[in-house]
This record gives structure tokens, C-alpha cells and sequence, in this order.
């Protein structure tokens, strides 16, 4: 209970990049001192129900405009193949929610739209300097793709890992990096 689900907040170059979106991961953003609309983007290794439950939480709380909150610009989604598939069905769940919000709160809904961008291995985000790369990690047989991520800002490296079982290609683009975030699970 005190650690919640999947989620890895980097900031670097300016930017907020948020890896995977389990349970609380709204909650240890506040406590961070953050604003949810604070988000560049959101990168996700798998689609897992616990590495993606967070999400409507961080999307639709974000959007809200208060203190806490405050986003008016598109919620920025990368992830594997059936990441665009999982955001139309949130849309489509959460269709009378922002329906209402739009008419009785006036919200912007440029805050509210999504942007997926389904991604394989390879550079998927640079921006103002940063770069993200995606890369194949092992996390099954059944579990594919499941994805690495390695961020790369001035001259300092970070790789998080993902869930996976031994992986050569996680070794390969970890080699050498300033801080390797490898997650694991106990059951």
C-alpha cells in the first residue's frame, strides 16, 4: 500500500515524462509537488492492467483547471501496438464524463484530446534535447511487445527497464548509462 503500482516520473531538459501509469500514480505526483497538467508525455512499456490503471486519473483529473491540475493541451500518449486501442475505449468509457465537463465546466477541450503515438524500437520522442528510445525487453512469450525505454539529455543517460525476464537488449542499451531503473515484482 505504501508503494502503489508501476510508475517512474524523469524530469529532465524542462520536460515531465512519466513511464507507465499504475495505481497512484496521480497521488505520488502531488505529494512530488507537481501538477497533474504539468505532464509532457506519457510512455508506457506494456499494456498490463497495473502499469495502465492510473491512466484516466492522470488524463481526466489533469485536464481539470485547478491548482493541481490545469492542463490545456493534448494528453500525450506513446506505447506499443493496442495503445491507440486503449485510449479509444477510456474515450469512449469516460464519453458522459467529458461530455458533462465540457458543458457545465467549460474545460478546455484541447486538454481533454488525446495524441497516441504507438511506437516500436527505435528513437520515438526528442524534444528540446531530450531523447527517448524504445527497445525490446522480455517480459514473456504471450507479453509482446514489451518495452524498454532509455533517456538521453545532456550527456546523462537513464534506462528503465519495464518489466522483463532476462534481456540482452535491456544489457545493451543499459550498458553504460548514468541510472538503471529496473523494476521488479515480488509476489
Amino acid at each position: 500500500i505504501k508503494r502503489f503500482g508501476p510508475g517512474t516520473l524523469v524530469q529532465v531538459g524542462g520536460q515531465t515524462l512519466i513511464f507507465d501509469a499504475g495505481r497512484g500514480v496521480t497521488q505520488r505526483l502531488l505529494q512530488s509537488g507537481l501538477r497533474l497538467g504539468q505532464v509532457t508525455a506519457l510512455f508506457l512499456t506494456h499494456l498490463h492492467s497495473d502499469h495502465v490503471v492510473g491512466i484516466p486519473d492522470l488524463w481526466l483529473t489533469g485536464w481539470l483547471q485547478a491548482a493541481y491540475a490545469g492542463r490545456k493541451t493534448p494528453f500525450k500518449v506513446y506505447g506499443p501496438a493496442g495503445t491507440r486501442e486503449l485510449m479509444e475505449g477510456l474515450e469512449k468509457a469516460y464519453d458522459w464524463d467529458i461530455k458533462t465537463r465540457l458543458a457545465d465546466q467549460k474545460l478546455p477541450p484541447e486538454g481533454v484530446a488525446v495524441q497516441v503515438t504507438e511506437i516500436e524500437e527505435g528513437v520515438v520522442y526528442e524534444q528540446d534535447g531530450v531523447k527517448v528510445t524504445s527497445f525490446l525487453v522480455d517480459h514473456g512469450d504471450l507479453i509482446k511487445p514489451a518495452l524498454g525505454f532509455r533517456i538521453d539529455y545532456g550527456g546523462r543517460s537513464t534506462v528503465i527497464s519495464g518489466d522483463t525476464r532476462y534481456s540482452e537488449n535491456l544489457i545493451k542499451h543499459a550498458t553504460g548509462v548514468d541510472l538503471l531503473i529496473h523494476q521488479v515484482a515480488a509476489a
